[in-house]
């Protein structure tokens, strides 16, 4: 009687641990993401998107500073409308974390984002790319005529 009160003591905090990992590992299969209820900054789009491609190197951030952008797949639109099954997203510096941009883009960009993966899930509070950036633009998308969106907001989904 002992050893069976033993071994199921021992066996039961696995057992929960089991449970909670299928749990969460089936909330990450179906593509939900955890976002917050309202979003950090304004913007026309919030939405969260799986980073589809990154069409080539970042450049250096020594002598200028440029908006790169990307491809990413939409997997919900969580506010505005955008109908389309991928979007272009232009990042400033993308070689920088979020949180590490200290300069005159510090109050336009932010997020939790401390590289840029493709395969990851973002939550992007997005504008048109259009009169918020007037700098450099590395787009590798030039022939695709569809509307470039910046990067306000970049948060890694869970």
């Amino acid at each position: 009687m002992k050893k069976s009160a033993l071994l199921l003591s021992l066996l039961l905090p696995f057992a929960a641990c089991g449970k909670k990992n299928e749990a969460s590992d089936s909330r990450e299969g179906s593509g939900a993401a955890s976002v917050p209820e309202k979003p950090p900054v304004a913007g026309e789009l919030v939405l969260t998107a799986e980073l589809a491609e990154i069409p080539g190197a970042f450049p250096a951030n020594d002598l200028y500073n440029y908006a790169y952008v990307m491809k990413y797949k939409v997997v919900k639109v969580l506010q505005g409308s955008y109908g389309e099954s991928e979007i272009l997203v232009g990042h400033y510096n993308p070689r920088l974390a979020r949180d590490e941009i200290k300069d005159e883009q510090d109050a336009q960009v932010g997020g939790n984002l401390k590289s840029f993966q493709v395969g990851d899930m973002h939550y992007l509070v997005l504008s048109p790319l259009d009169g918020l950036w007037t700098g450099a633009v590395e787009d590798d998308y030039f022939k695709e005529k569809r509307t470039r969106y910046w990067g306000l907001w970049a948060d890694k989904a869970k």
